[in-house]
């Protein structure tokens, strides 16, 4: 386990009690104001539920240069082993027979988190299966059924407006918006946003390639075509021209899971949310199959039909804001740990906006992440930039350019976890956002991080000083924690929901 060291003392935390205590007074002059219940119920803050700190911004506080970004291949991940390869060759052919080693000699000698129990905890997890559709519904009669239709693989539960007689669903995006993300929430996701994908998104967001996991040689390109109809083909994974709306989710994770990194039991936090994740795809796609619409694109909990990085739809939605270690984002209500996916809909919703939590200003002069890296391949730049680095020469093809960010080597990263026999996960142990969210001083530092900068290095050193971060896996046996080891109580800013 890491030691932590600090120069901030816990009379220093007293001191900043009394500041903070003080300064709740400053704090209030920027929380929102209402003047009658009919100001509030209709205020954006209440229908998004979001904390009251999180500011709606006209642009994402991540810099981005359409000019320099171009349409990513969806193959391009550094978990592929060819991209690995291209990188760090030698590394890239030993790592899996080192990691073999590894693992036998941590499970030989019962290592924290390789225990009998644990081993059978994460042993026990099986992801629920999902479909590989690319889209669930066609608009055409040739294409949509009754109960039980296979549309491109998909074989819904649900029937359609056509076959039971009545005309689709309408109301106006406003009230979309509010069911649609209703009803994921029931279906077990957390966080819902909105966007309308513009040309910018066409021309330099969206997926040149929709297929992880494939060789590049059987990419199928995403292509653009009128008529409004999502659909696939053997050659091509089609978007509708038309204007439509992409929804951009976040499945909770669990922090505690999460910071027993780097045993086996933090790669279940990751994991665990594919089984939440398949269904609330499921139960997605049968809703608007239902309403008569259309669902498609990177369903979740299905890796293989990303229209996007889930990232930049996440940002571009008001999900989150960009991070450090670049391939989480955060968000107010989780900090790094959640599940993020996007999918678009022919059912026109009324689109959120990008936000400003300070969680970007944050990330820094933080450096926590970085850290705690053991192959350092999280930026330790003072400054982001536009510039992508290179290994050996070789730019790097698995991230964007365009967004001004510090870059973080995958391909290093995903090679050491191979050696280290599948499990890592410290930087999202240790994250300065990944921790619990009961006591009091979380609620007086993340508003604070959101109205002022002054005191971000302050609350880094904090958190090292009270040892936030990774803790011994064996703890989590004798902690009682909530169902499915998750506080879904986050997404409940403004009251329990009840009237």
């Amino acid at each position: 386990m890491p030691k932590y060291h600090s120069s901030v003392s816990r009379r220093d935390f007293m001191k900043f009690m009394g500041i903070a205590t003080a300064g709740m007074g400053g704090l209030a002059l920027v929380a929102p104001r209402f003047h009658d219940l009919d100001e509030l119920t209709g205020s954006l803050n209440a229908k998004n539920n979001r904390p009251w700190w999180v500011k709606e911004v006209v642009n994402p506080t991540i810099e981005i240069d359409y000019s320099m970004m171009q349409r990513l291949n969806g193959h391009n991940q550094a978990q592929e082993t060819d991209i690995r390869a291209m990188y760090y060759p030698t590394q890239n052919a030993a790592a899996s027979a080192l990691g073999a080693q590894n693992l036998a000699a941590f499970t030989a000698a019962s290592a924290p988190g390789y225990t009998y129990r644990s081993r059978a905890l994460v042993a026990a997890y099986k992801r629920a299966p999902l479909s590989s559709s690319w889209a669930t519904i066609a608009t055409n009669a040739t294409s949509v059924g009754g109960n039980n239709a296979t549309v491109n693989g998909y074989v819904a539960n649900t029937t359609t407006p056509t076959t039971r007689g009545e005309p689709k669903w309408t109301g106006t995006p406003e009230e979309a918006a509010l069911m649609v993300r209703a009803a994921m929430r029931i279906f077990g996701v957390s966080l819902i946003q909105y966007s309308q994908p513009d040309q910018n998104w066409r021309d330099h967001v969206c997926f040149a390639t929709g297929e992880k996991g494939t060789t590049p040689a059987t990419n199928r390109p995403i292509v653009f075509e009128s008529g409004g109809i999502w659909y696939d083909t053997p050659s091509k994974l089609v978007v509708p021209a038309e204007q439509f709306t992409e929804i951009s989710c976040s499945l909770q994770g669990s922090n505690e899971l999460w910071r027993t990194a780097p045993s086996p039991i933090a790669s279940l936090a990751n994991s665990n949310t594919f089984d939440h994740s398949a269904n609330a795809a499921v139960s997605t796609w049968n809703f608007f199959y239902y309403l008569g619409y259309q669902c498609a694109g990177g369903t979740i909990g299905q890796d293989g039909r990303y229209m996007d990085s889930g990232g930049s739809a996440a940002v571009l939605a008001g999900l989150g804001e960009t991070s450090r270690q670049k391939l989480y984002t955060l968000t107010p209500e989780y900090g790094a740990q959640g599940r993020l996916y996007s999918l678009g809909t022919d059912l026109p919703i009324a689109p959120t906006s990008p936000i400003d939590a300070g969680m970007w200003r944050f990330c820094q002069s933080c450096h926590k992440c970085a850290n705690h890296c053991p192959p350092g391949a999280i930026s330790q730049e003072k400054e982001p930039s536009y510039d992508i680095p290179s290994t050996n020469g070789l730019p790097w093809n698995f991230t964007i350019q365009g967004t001004k960010a510090f870059y973080q080597d995958t391909c290093s990263c995903d090679i050491y976890t191979t050696n280290n026999g599948g499990s890592c996960k410290l930087c999202w142990a240790n994250c300065t956002f990944t921790t619990d969210h009961a006591a009091m001083i979380h609620a007086i530092v993340r508003p604070t991080i959101s109205t002022t900068s002054i005191f971000n290095t302050f609350f880094y050193k904090m958190g090292e000083d009270f040892g936030y971060g990774n803790h011994d896996p064996e703890n989590l046996w004798n902690m009682n924690l909530p169902t499915t080891a998750q506080d879904s109580t986050q997404v409940n800013w403004g009251g329990n929901g009840y009237k």
